[in-house]
């Protein structure tokens, strides 16, 4: 028996309408009817080629939600998310598709901020004449030098959500979570303490079962945060220290996973996320992975380009800057 696992960056629409930020890309690509023609084309394929596919999407919006909702009533799944972002951002977050035929035993939907909060507690300050000087002191400090944040209150303060679910398929259980990481490229500190602990809790999660964590990770192959997640005991992975909170979280080094792609093929894609924006021009790379743990054995994968075509994502055939990932598990 078998289970197919798709993950797409989805590219929110109220992201995806900006030509300004797209610039190198036709208008007529940007709009949400355009979109969605192509991302219910590229779903329905998986669904219908496979068996038991899981859909696991990040940048789900307000705006988008309810055609899902529509399109997964349609093709008989139940659909799980959590939208968890800014206004601004039209509350952008995380969905997870289960057909109506596979046996869902549970669901859970933490916030990995308040996840990190439940394991710090903040130091307790002495109120003396010398913290009222100190504090002053900090206080002028602050006025005159850029502070450096606590990276643990940065983190705390995310609301990225892991959705998770335990289903049973031919009387093997399995846990499958999908998650998008904060997009903090110029505070690795975070996303490393967002790594760790959300690989930590899915092994928690699933207690001992096998696991498959899909998303948009934000890291590359070479990061630090993908060497935490997949080589046992790395030697360079230390987290960071708090200035304002105790941390009794400590990351377990001995727990790592295995990626699918790298698994199967022997090395990651060659990209899975390509745009050409005033910010990241020409910017090409993996940032999407199918992490798994335990006896599951990866039989196939989607085939990726080993480039990419055009100038810039989303354009005639690709309705969001990422690519669609999926891998196939004999359970």
């Amino acid at each position: 028996m078998t289970c197919r696992i798709v993950s797409y960056n989805i590219l929110a629409p109220i992201l995806a309408n900006r030509p300004e930020h797209y610039f190198k890309c036709q208008l007529e690509y940007l709009q949400i009817d355009h979109q969605w023609n192509l991302i219910q084309s590229h779903l329905e394929q998986e669904i219908m080629q496979n068996e038991n596919t899981i859909i696991c999407l990040q940048e789900l919006t307000l705006t988008i939600l309810p055609k899902f909702e529509l399109f997964f009533r349609r093709m008989n799944y139940t659909f799980f998310h959590n939208l968890y972002g800014e206004r601004r951002k039209d509350y952008m977050g995380v969905g997870m598709a289960i057909p109506y035929s596979i046996q869902l035993n549970s669901i859970s939907i933490i916030k990995i901020g308040d996840h990190i909060r439940s394991m710090s507690k903040a130091f307790e300050k002495q109120t003396n004449l010398f913290t009222w000087k100190w504090d002053f002191y900090q206080l002028v400090k602050s006025k005159l030098i850029e502070v450096v944040s606590d990276p643990w209150e940065t983190a705390m303060n995310r609301t990225n959500t892991l959705i998770c679910v335990q289903i049973t398929i031919n009387n093997k259980s399995i846990y499958i979570g999908t998650y998008h990481m904060p997009c903090l490229y110029k505070e690795p500190d975070v996303m490393l303490i967002h790594a760790s602990m959300v690989k930590d809790l899915m092994f928690q999660l699933a207690g001992g079962q096998d696991f498959i964590l899909a998303g948009d990770f934000n890291i590359k192959p070479w990061d630090l945060c993908y060497k935490l997640l997949t080589e046992k005991d790395y030697v360079g992975c230390n987290m960071p220290e708090s200035s304002s909170y105790e941390i009794s979280y400590r990351s377990n080094t001995e727990l790592v996973l295995k990626s699918a792609y790298r698994e199967k093929n022997g090395a990651e894609p060659m990209y899975t996320n390509f745009s050409h924006t005033p910010p990241s021009p020409n910017f090409c790379a993996t940032l999407d992975y199918i992490f798994f743990n335990g006896s599951l054995t990866v039989e196939k994968v989607l085939e990726l380009p080993d480039h990419p075509s055009g100038d810039s994502y989303p354009d005639e055939t690709h309705p969001s800057d990422h690519l669609m990932i999926a891998a196939t598990f004999r359970l």
